[in-house]
């Protein structure tokens, strides 16, 4: 071989060389590349122990009660007289009550919730004409469990709207408030309490004022 071929040679192969060392690296294969997916968390499991019964007595009927105490409007001879909170601490603890009342709307819808709590089989004021047993109630939210879920979260926006009237110091929007709740309330409870009740001309002819009468004092 000549000393030009030989050098026409070098050139050609450091050339190659060049190019090999330009290229990029190789590829990982298909299944190096791919990120494991997260695996995921199971889902959150609860105990409901209290019944609907405890969580309407415990929860929701004393902070309905002391929003619906908070404002009023009072008519007699002397004039028109409006009641409603008047420091901040007395808006505070109304805004605590539409917190509970609002929190109250997740416990009694939560999956696996009764009527009442185990051991327990009777409703308060069962047995008044009108009113459902424990078991009959039950019976009847779970065959319209939608219808029930709707009200409870019915009770939750009207809560938010007393939180925002709270929040503004605004006593007619929370009495607006309080009277929309009134009225959820007892839609609720004339379609799974006490459908049958009839509501009498006089309050004192009422079967649970009847009853509470016929009672001896040490009794009630």
């Amino acid at each position: 071989m000549s000393i030009r071929s030989s050098i026409a040679a070098l050139v050609t192969a450091m050339a190659l060389a060049s190019i090999v060392g330009c290229q990029p690296p190789p590829t990982p294969p298909a299944a190096a590349s791919v990120v494991a997916a997260p695996v995921a968390a199971p889902p959150a499991s609860f105990n409901p122990v209290a019944g609907i019964q405890d969580i309407m007595a415990l929860e929701v009927d004393p902070a309905a009660d002391t929003i619906w105490d908070a404002v009023s409007i009072d008519v007699s001879k002397s004039g028109t007289k409006e009641n409603h909170p008047k420091t901040d601490k007395q808006w505070e603890e109304l805004r605590e009550r539409a917190l509970i009342l609002i929190e109250a709307t997740n416990l009694l819808t939560m999956d696996g919730r009764r009527v009442a709590r185990e051991g327990v089989h009777s409703l308060d004021d069962q047995g008044t004409p009108g009113n459902l047993s424990a078991e009959q109630s039950q019976q009847t939210i779970d065959a319209n469990r939608s219808v029930f879920v709707g009200f409870a979260k019915a009770m939750g926006v009207v809560g938010e709207q007393m939180l925002k009237a709270i929040d503004a110091k605004n006593p007619q929007a929370l009495m607006d408030a309080g009277a929309a709740l009134d009225e959820v309330c007892e839609s609720c409870h004339l379609k799974f309490w006490y459908p049958g009740q009839r509501i009498p001309p006089f309050p004192d002819e009422a079967p649970e004022g009847r009853s509470l009468q016929d009672t001896p004092p040490g009794k009630r």
